[in-house]
């Protein structure tokens, strides 16, 4: 089996953030079905920090839905996760949720799409 070319993105530079974050458009208009997440954490601090990161999915670009099985198991510490996710509408996305108590994380995450 012969291997195809994969459009990559690094959707959420490293940064220490300490609220939740949304990527611009990550996926160019129709490139999308089958997406790789991959979020790379390096410090967590705070009282019970969590991240939680997953894909969104938009037909147009400004209206966002969740993509169902795309969250990334959650990180309370430093660490690496990753998931895979069936897209069906033109743009995709990386949302990541923030929560603890004064939580901070250093991360970033990026997204490996296998063209049509």
């Amino acid at each position: 089996m012969a291997l195809r070319p994969v459009l990559a993105d690094l959707a959420l530079a490293p940064a220490a953030r300490t609220a939740s974050v949304t990527s611009g458009p990550v996926a160019a208009a129709g490139q999308a079905t089958t997406v790789l997440l991959g979020v790379h954490c390096t410090t967590a601090t705070g009282t019970t920090p969590t991240l939680d990161v997953a894909l969104e999915e938009s037909a147009d670009g400004s209206s966002w839905t969740a993509v169902t099985g795309s969250g990334a198991a959650q990180l309370t510490a430093a660490g690496t996760r990753t998931a895979f996710a069936t897209v069906t509408k033109n743009y995709v996305r990386v949302a990541a949720v923030i929560a603890g108590t004064t939580p901070s994380f250093t991360f970033s995450a990026a997204v490996y799409v296998l063209p049509n």
